[in-house]
């Protein structure tokens, strides 16, 4: 996995229309198979391998909604689409996260071609194992179902991307549109992390264990590596605080125009994108569309 990459990629915004199937899915009707485009959903981690693979399921109280928005994805009228977080970060397994996440380094050389010329190489270099076979088993089954990874914000040394050179993982579009949209999913994780959610939980673990440490010169990555055991079940909630702040980013980076969860934010252990008040502050100010499994399936026919 490397830190930056954009793959060759197709369309513009890909939710620019909300239509009247959204203005369904917040209300009470039924939506109706129609001509209308495919309506967009963005599947948070637990909602995407349900509905990716419902047999697994079958004693789970959602199992039927799990299968009904399957077949609605088959048949054309749900597009579906997952925050590439499912696997740079949720495909760490817990109680790997503080050692994965804090291997990361920042490495740098340099060149001399000639006595005028200086070439200076910075580069972050992240270490991964390889998904877990469950978490693969389930990432394939996404994308056999047809939906395809949103990127993420861009960041300098923890913006984490998927290694996809076959471009058989992400949307596809252009590079202008690479661009235009994980410019926005940034825009909005930063007003995410202004709120003390998101990434910032991950952030202020990883300052916190250095500054205890007494360490001032590494990346806050580093210091999840110095969490005492008691502690990894807290850095394990905030890299997933981290993947659901980023998730939200995305979507509404994308435009996607309704965002599937069972989480809102209980679990957390403190404040979380998904609570409440978060929620109410998404949907205020960026306009997002909640739905849970059981939801949207009573909707679609």
């Amino acid at each position: 996995m490397q830190n930056d990459v954009c793959c060759q990629c197709t369309s513009s915004k890909l939710g620019t229309h909300r239509s009247t199937l959204v203005a369904s899915v917040q209300g009470q009707q039924t939506i109706m198979a129609s001509p209308h485009p495919s309506l967009t959903i963005t599947f948070d981690a637990n909602t995407l391998e349900a509905v990716a693979r419902p047999e697994r399921r079958a004693k789970d109280p959602f199992h039927a909604s799990y299968v009904s928005i399957q077949r609605a994805i088959k048949d054309g009228f749900l597009a579906g689409y997952f925050s590439q977080t499912y696997c740079t970060l949720e495909g760490i397994q817990g109680e790997d996260r503080p050692a994965v996440l804090g291997k990361t380094r920042v490495e740098t050389s340099s060149t001399s071609p000639d006595r005028n010329t200086v070439n200076i190489r910075i580069e972050t270099k992240h270490h991964r194992k390889p998904l877990h076979k469950e978490h693969d088993a389930a990432l394939q089954a996404v994308l056999q179902l047809g939906m395809r990874a949103l990127r993420g914000p861009a960041r300098m040394v923890d913006g984490l991307v998927i290694k996809d050179p076959d471009n058989t993982i992400y949307v596809t579009e252009t590079i202008e549109q690479v661009i235009a949209h994980r410019s926005t999913a940034g825009e909005v994780a930063a007003a995410i992390e202004g709120r003390g959610v998101g990434r910032a939980v991950a952030l202020e673990l990883g300052l916190k264990f250095n500054e205890r440490a007494g360490v001032t010169s590494e990346l806050w990555l580093q210091g999840l590596a110095r969490a005492r055991p008691d502690e990894y079940r807290l850095v394990r909630k905030a890299i997933g605080e981290w993947s659901d702040g980023d998730a939200i980013a995305s979507h509404v980076g994308y435009g996607i125009e309704v965002f599937c969860t069972n989480d809102f934010g209980r679990s957390a252990g403190g404040p979380s994108v998904l609570d409440a008040v978060n929620r109410a502050w998404l949907v205020a100010t960026y306009d997002v569309v909640f739905v849970t499994p059981i939801e949207l399936a009573q909707r679609i026919r």
